[in-house]
Formats: structure tokens, sequence, C-alpha cells
């Protein structure tokens, strides 16, 4: 009885999970067994000699009491899915698309705004396997982060009460911010209760308060028992409240902050390891050490995307230097995440169930009993005598900005310069997509099948404060050559888009003349004779030529730079191939780019003589179904080099004058393996 005194609000929280886990069985099981325990309890209150023991079971009889009421309403009745922000999250996740690369952005998306369909499913299962996708889903968890990192900022610095306001104001806007749906609402309240005991300092009045909150969810919500994420809320909570101060103080040689964020992902992360197998029947064993890396990341990395978001809505000239310290932030995150995850045997498959849950949970109740109590385990870290005496902020301040600046100066003096001229090849599959690079401007003919891959691609290939791409060309209106172009309109800021006269009304144009229009970007349509330039490097555009015949007209672009020149054939017809072979002079170029991802054409070979390259370069989807690049092609090059990206990966070409040298797999990125995103067939 003690416990319950120092707890008592406990027995009503628990009359609420019995009486939810009765519903999950049968709901006609709940209603006696209300009737039941809430008799029982105002028996007890009537009979109970003091106060304190009266108030406990008049509370828990008060829960039976709603309960009853909440069972006598109709299901779904009190559901709600409210949601005031919608537009503003749109206006705020905007600078984030548009100042910071990919994957880097969806990251950010995911933890400041909490929409995570942006992130590729290869990041997803890096975050499980390393289990920190808590960082990712807007949970009890993610939210207690958020408000424990505030109410640890103002301790000390305001008045309890004050930061009680404050830590609470925090997480209601928080909520509001990325949709107040009702698991979002229960992380909220979790949140909540955890941050006003860490800033009002009182664990025995916020240990209540979450009986209170979870007593009230689940009379309100009884299904919500069965929810994964309220159970893992309601643990890392509990865990907050009762392990984190007991943690923080046997880590008392570290820095205050760094003790306090240690002793803050430990406390959230030990009761929800049983619940995490129970659930996932997944235990990653590099989780502690990857939490401990990751977690301390988290408040600054939410600070810098909110204020990236919030600056970049307003101004994205502003915003860049904040998106830029947001994207080393998240950079870092999908390092620690992606090292962890690679780990030989960093997560365990066991079996999930309640079977499972109650034998870990027995595991890490024993170890969190015997532990303490060993010998080898001291149970405070003191600073040692040997250990120098922390030296003054001002003086750890200068010492750190004068490194800082002294390692930018040395590190931008190291950096070698790039060449004139750089063209990439990048690997989007079953497509074309070629960036060029000239004296700092940029240039991107086609962008493959799928958005999801381009922006990766450009993300893992552009310095991240390269946020605008001069010129935009599109050759023809072929989901394998545009549909990828539909996705930058929202991530950088387009100079001027492409595109050939006639191009075929589908709805793949129809789409890329919205997008266009829609982000104020001025397009351009093209034919032969037409001459583009962006630095230093020209696109001098040799068809279409308006032949009646050519029924699909696609551009064909050469680049031009000081004695370097190159071929893009796009999807030339054969009709139009004939028409450019009419004039073989205007052909020539150092490297090639044959038409139709090397499909066979009886111009191929007079093509190759033509053109006479040094080198070709194919864009091809690995084993795909058109057999591309065809024999026919390939015995055409003859022995010139070929370099493909279904073999080589993204394809990178240093110009230096009239040389060049070519670099394979150019970036990390592994070979794509995701669909097309679908469109009608008359878009094809």
């Amino acid at each position: 009885m003690s416990a319950a005194l120092r707890l008592p609000l406990g027995p009503a929280a628990a009359l609420a999970l019995l009486v939810a886990l009765s519903t999950r069985v049968t709901p006609a099981l709940a209603v006696p067994v209300a009737l039941v325990f809430g008799l029982g309890s105002a028996a007890l209150a009537l009979a109970s000699a003091d106060r304190l023991r009266r108030l406990i079971w008049l509370a828990a009889a008060a829960t039976a009491c709603m309960a009853l009421a909440r069972l006598a309403l109709p299901a779904g009745v009190l559901s709600f899915s409210f949601d005031p922000l919608a537009d503003l999250r749109g206006v705020l996740a905007m600078p984030l698309r548009r100042l910071v690369p990919d994957p880097e952005s969806a990251i950010l998306l995911g933890i400041v705004l909490g929409e995570r369909a942006e992130i590729p499913g290869d990041l997803k299962v890096a975050f499980a396997r390393s289990g920190t996708t808590h960082l990712l889903a807007i949970s009890g968890f993610n939210m207690t982060l958020v408000a424990g990192s505030v109410a640890l900022v103002l301790r000390g610095r305001v008045r309890p009460a004050i930061a009680a306001v404050l830590v609470t104001v925090a997480v209601a806007a928080y909520c509001l911010l990325v949709g107040l749906a009702p698991s979002v609402a229960r992380a909220g309240i979790m949140a909540a209760v955890a941050a006003l005991g860490f800033a009002l300092g009182r664990r025995a009045a916020a240990l209540n308060a979450l009986c209170a909150a979870v007593a009230v969810m689940l009379v309100l919500e009884p299904d919500a028992v069965a929810d994964a994420g309220l159970q893992l809320s309601v643990a890392a909570t509990a865990g907050l409240l009762s392990l984190q101060a007991p943690i923080a103080a046997r880590l008392g040689a570290l820095p205050p902050a760094l003790r306090h964020g240690l002793a803050t992902t430990l406390a959230a992360s030990i009761p929800t390891i049983p619940l995490v197998i129970g659930a996932f029947g997944r235990l990653s064993l590099v989780s502690p050490l990857a939490n401990l890396l990751a977690v301390p990341l988290f408040p600054p990395l939410m600070v810098a995307g909110v204020a990236a978001s919030v600056v970049g809505a307003l101004s994205l000239d502003a915003g860049r230097p904040l998106a830029l310290a947001a994207y080393a932030l998240a950079l870092a995150l999908r390092r620690i995440v992606e090292t962890s995850a690679a780990v030989p045997g960093a997560a365990l498959d066991l079996p999930s169930g309640p079977g499972s849950a109650v034998a870990t949970a027995a595991v890490v109740a024993a170890i969190a009993v015997v532990a303490p109590r060993a010998r080898f385990i001291r149970p405070r870290v003191s600073r040692p005598r040997w250990w120098p005496p922390a030296p003054p902020r001002r003086r750890v301040a200068i010492v750190a900005g004068a490194f800082v600046v002294i390692a930018g100066l040395g590190v931008g003096l190291a950096l070698p310069r790039g060449p004139a001229l750089r063209v990439r090849a990048l690997d989007v599959g079953q497509g074309d997509a070629f960036l060029i690079e000239s004296d700092g401007r940029y240039a991107l003919i086609d962008g493959g099948p799928d958005p999801g891959r381009l922006v990766a691609e450009l993300g893992a290939t552009l310095p991240p404060w390269a946020r605008r791409i001069d010129v935009v060309a599109l050759t023809h209106a072929h989901v394998d050559h545009g549909a990828g172009l539909l996705a930058l309109f929202d991530r950088f800021e387009i100079g001027l888009a492409l595109e050939p006269r006639g191009l075929n009304d589908v709805p793949l144009s129809t789409l890329w003349h919205q997008a266009a229009d829609r982000a104020g970007v001025a397009h351009r349509e093209v034919a032969a004779g037409a001459r583009v330039r962006f630095g230093a490097a020209a696109l001098r555009i040799l068809a279409p030529n308006d032949d009646p015949k050519v029924d699909v007209p696609s551009l064909v672009v050469r680049l031009e730079r000081a004695g370097f020149a190159m071929l893009f054939m796009g999807d030339a017809t054969e009709q139009a191939q004939a028409d450019l072979l009419l004039d073989p002079a205007n052909l020539g170029a150092t490297v090639y780019v044959p038409p139709h991802h090397g499909a066979a054409t009886p111009n191929g070979p007079s093509l190759v003589r033509a053109v006479h390259p040094d080198a070709a370069v194919l864009s091809v989807g690995a084993n795909n179904r058109y057999g591309h690049p065809t024999p026919e092609t390939l015995a055409a090059l003859g022995s010139i080099p070929t370099y493909r990206t279904d073999r080589d990966g993204t394809v990178e070409l240093n110009v230096d004058g009239a040389h060049f040298s070519v670099r394979v797999h150019a970036n990390d990125l592994p070979a794509p393996r995701g669909r097309p995103v679908p469109l009608p067939a008359a878009a094809r």
C-alpha cells in the first residue's frame, strides 16, 4: 500500500488498462469488469480511514464511471483528426526541400514536420537496424526529446513555473505543426508530462500526471491499448521520469550537457526494448551506441531545421546559412545511422509477440536490479583528481572560434580546383539524365523515370550549397527521360526550362508545363539552330528541324567548350537521324551518347562514322527488358571505349581543354532498384 500512497493515481490507470484489455477480448466483458472494480473501489473509498486513501479509491471509481459512460457511446464517436496548420506545414517544408540536398532534406522533413514519405527505403532500413527509428517517428520518445531539450535549456535559467508553461507551449505548438492526429496528441501528452517533471523537478507529481494521462486516454480510446506508439510513449516517458536522474548521478564526471543528454537517451531507451522486440521482432545490438551518438545531435538538428524552415519561408537567401548547418547535422546523423547499420550482426531477428516482450522485460528488469549491486560497477562516476578543471567559457569560445576559422581557411586552400567542364551520366536506371557543370553553372539534360532517384543522385553529386540549375532540358515527352524532372521545381532554383518545338501533347508534357509555371520558371521551345550558353560552355541544338515525318520531336544537343564536344542524341527517330546525316560535319564530337539508350538502328554505323568519337556513354538500366544496348549498337561502336551506367554506375567525365578523364561509380549510391513513377500509358 505504501507504493500506492506514493502513486495515488496508479490504481486509476491500472483500472483503465484492465477495462481496455477487456474490450480487446470482447466488448461485452468490459462492462462487468468496469462495474465490479468500480463498485469495489467505491466501497474501499467509503471504508478508508484517511483522506489520501479515500482519494485513491475515489479516483479509481471515477475512472470506472467514465469507462462505463464511454462504453455506452457508439464506436468512433470520439475519433478526430485536427490539422489546422496543414497549409503552413507546406510553406515550411518548401525551404527544406529547396535548400537542403536529399536524403538529408527528407531526414529534416521527417524530424521537423513529421513527413516521412520522402525518406528512401534503404535509409529507413538503416534506421531500423540501428535502433534509431524513433528519431524520425512522431512518437512519445521523439516528442519527449523535444520537450526534454526545451526543459533542459530552461532549467536553472527561469523559474520552474515559467519553464513548465514554456515547455507545454512548445509541445503544443509542435503537435499542431505536425498535425494533431490522435497518435500525435497522445505523444504530446506524454512529452508534456515528462518535460513538466523535468522543469518542476518533481518526479512524483509527474509520475502521477502520467498515470492520469494514461487513464484518460484509455477511457476515451480503449483500442489505443494495442497501439505500439502509445505503448512506446508511455514506456519512454516512465523511463525518463524514473531513471533519468539516477543515471545522470552515475555520470557525474561528464560535462552537464553530455551527462544529461546520455542519461535522457538511456532512460528513454531501456524500458522500450521489450516492446520493440514484442511488436517488431528485432533487437538492435548497436542501438545503445548508435543512440548515444545520434540522440545528442537531435536537439541542435531540430533547432537548425526549424530555424532554416522558418527563416527560409521568409527569405530563401537568409535561410541558406541555417540550411547548411541543418544539412551538416543531418549528414552526421545519416552517417552514424548508416555506419551503425552496416556493422555485421547489427540487428537480430527474434520471435515477436507477447511472450518475447515478457521474457525480454524480465531480463531487462533483472539486469537493472543486479547491475548496480555488482562490485565491478561503481555506484557513481566522480571526477578523478587528475582531471583538469574546466576552463572559463570565454576562453573555450575564443579557442573554438579560432580553430574553426583556421580549419576553414585550411580546408578552403587545400580544396583542389575542379575541371573546367564536368559531365556526369547519372545512374537513374532505364532512362537518361546528364548533369553538366561549367564554371560553377549547371545544366541538366533529361531526368530519368524516377523523381526520387534523380534527387538522390543530385544530392550525392552536387555540393550541398549548389541549389540552382541554370538550364533544364526535356528532350522529348517520354517518361524514361522526363518524369524525374518533375521533382526539380520544388527543390531547386531553375533558370531556364528547354523543350523541343512541337513537344507532344501528353500527360507528361502537361505536368512539365504546370510544374514550370507553378515555380515561375521561364520555358522556351527550341529547334535546330538555337544556342544556349551557360558559363563558358554552350548547348547547340541540332534537332528537331520541323520535318513533318518526325512524329516524336526530340532534342539533339551538342555540348561545346574550347575544343571539346559531346553529342546527346536523345531519342531521335530514324527519320531524324537521317536528317542529321545529311550534314554530317555538324555531328563530330569527342564523346557520343547513342540514340535511344543504344537501341538498334540502321543508321548506327553511319552515325558513329560521322561523330568519330573518342568515347561513348550509354545510360541504361541493369537487365532492362528492351535489351539495351543492343548487339548492333555495340558492334557499330566497335573498339571505341564505351561506358554504361548499368555496369559503371554514375559516369563522370572531367574535361580539361580537349582532354578528358573518366571516373566510374562516381558516387556512393547503390544501384537503382525502385520502379518508375507510374503515369498514364498515353504519357509514354
